[in-house]
C-alpha cells in the first residue's frame, strides 16, 4: 500500500509524516440557526482528500478521518456523557459501491455514541455539488427521518458549505422529537 498523499510505501492511508504536517486538525465551529457545527479541517486544505468520496479510494480515506480525528474527539465527548448518545449521518444513500458518511459514523463510533445507519435520508436526490445558494434554497432535500425519538443525538456530515443541508436535517430531527447536541463535519468550506 502507498500513503495517499506522498505515495511512499504505508501500511496506512497516509504515512506518519503525512499525518503529521497535512492532517493537524485545527477545529472550528459554526453556528446555522441554533446548530452549532464543529469542524476539524478547512476545506482548502484537504479539498483532493474530500472529493475522493467520487471514487473508490474515499472509503479508506474517509475511514481515516473517522478513526484518526472524529473517533478521538467522541471519546473525549463521551467522558461526560450519563447516557448513550447516537450518531446519525446525513443522507447515506450509497453510490459508486459505498456511503462516505456511514463509513464516518460507522467508524467514529464509540461505546457509549452508537451510530444509527440510513435513518435520516433525503427524498430529493439533486446533487448540490458546485450549484448556486439560490439552486439548494429552490432545491431542499426534503429529510425523512425513520430512526427513535426521545433520544440525544449528534449530526455528521463530510463538509458544510452553506449550512443549508445541516439545518433542514436539524429541523427534521427536531421536528422527530431527537435532541440534537451539535453537528460534526470533516471540512468547512467557510475557512
Amino acid at each position: 500500500m502507498r500513503c495517499f498523499s506522498c505515495h511512499r510505501l504505508s501500511f496506512k492511508t497516509f504515512c506518519d509524516e503525512c499525518h503529521k504536517e497535512l492532517f493537524t486538525p485545527a477545529l472550528s465551529t459554526r453556528q446555522i440557526g441554533s446548530l452549532d457545527v464543529i469542524s476539524f479541517f478547512s476545506y482548502k486544505n484537504i479539498e483532493k482528500y474530500i472529493l475522493s468520496k467520487f471514487d473508490s479510494s474515499g472509503y479508506r480515506i474517509y475511514k481515516y478521518f473517522a478513526k484518526m480525528h472524529i473517533k478521538p474527539f467522541l471519546e473525549s465527548f463521551e467522558e461526560g456523557l450519563e447516557n448513550r448518545c447516537y450518531l446519525i449521518s446525513v443522507d447515506e444513500n450509497v453510490t459508486r459501491g459505498y456511503s462516505h458518511t456511514a463509513v464516518l459514523s460507522h467508524y467514529s463510533a464509540t461505546s457509549k455514541i452508537i451510530a444509527l445507519h440510513t435513518v435520516l435520508n433525503s427524498q430529493n436526490r439533486v446533487e448540490y455539488a458546485g450549484k448556486s445558494l439560490n439552486f439548494r434554497i429552490s432545491n431542499p432535500r426534503d429529510f425523512k427521518y425513520s430512526g427513535p425519538s426521545d433520544i440525544d443525538a449528534i449530526l455528521i456530515d463530510d463538509i458544510i458549505t452553506t449550512g443549508l443541508t445541516l439545518q433542514e436535517a436539524y429541523t427534521t430531527l427536531k421536528q422527530s422529537n431527537v435532541n440534537v447536541l451539535y453537528a460534526l463535519t470533516v471540512a468547512n468550506a467557510a475557512l
